[in-house]
C-alpha cells in the first residue's frame, strides 16, 4: 500500500524534543513531529536514512547521544541572550519584507537555520518571545506585538 517514497528524515523536534523519523521524498519536503505535530524542516546537518530499519537505529543512537548533549547545554545556558535577539530580528525582518504581514513559521525556521541557529533553540526563543508578549504565534504564522527593548 505505501510505496517507497525516497528516504527517512531523522529529527529532534524543536518544540517537544522528541527524536523521531518521518518518510520524505526530498530534503525540501516538510514533515511533522510524530508526537506533537510541530512542523519539521530540513536544517543544516540533518540526518537521513534509506531504510526504516536504518532510521530506527539512528533514532536510538541520537537518543543516547542526546542525554550527553543535554548535560552540556545546561552549562552553556548563559550564551542565549544574543540568540533570542537574533531570532526576534529575523521575525521582524521577514515581516518588514512582507510589508507588515505575519511571517510563516516555516520562513522563520528556514532563516534561523540559514543563520546557523539550531532550530530547537530558535523554537525555545520563539516561545520565550511569545511569553514575554513581544510576538504572537498561532502555530502557522508569527506577528510582532511590541518592539524588542
Amino acid at each position: 500500500m505505501s510505496k517507497d517514497r525516497g528516504m527517512f528524515r531523522i529529527y529532534r523536534c524543536a518544540r517537544c524534543n522528541n527524536i523521531g523519523y518521518s518518510q520524505v521524498e526530498s530534503e525540501e519536503e516538510t514533515s511533522n513531529c510524530s508526537l506533537c505535530q510541530t512542523l519539521v524542516l530540513h536544517e543544516k546537518g540533518m540526518t537521513y536514512a534509506v531504510t526504516r530499519q536504518e532510521a530506527m537505529a539512528t533514532v536510538r543512537e541520537f537518543a543516547l547521544e542526546g542525554q550527553l548533549a543535554r548535560a552540556s547545554e545546561k552549562s552553556n545556558a548563559s550564551r542565549g541572550v544574543g540568540v533570542k535577539r537574533r531570532v526576534f530580528n529575523i521575525v521582524e525582518s521577514l515581516i518588514d519584507l512582507r510589508r507588515g504581514k505575519p511571517a510563516s513559521i516555516e520562513e522563520v525556521m528556514r532563516e534561523c537555520s540559514e543563520a546557523g541557529i539550531d532550530l530547537g533553540r530558535a523554537m525555545k526563543f520563539l516561545d520565550t518571545l511569545e511569553n514575554e508578549g513581544l510576538i504572537s504565534n498561532d502555530g502557522i504564522s508569527i506577528s510582532i506585538q511590541r518592539r524588542y527593548e
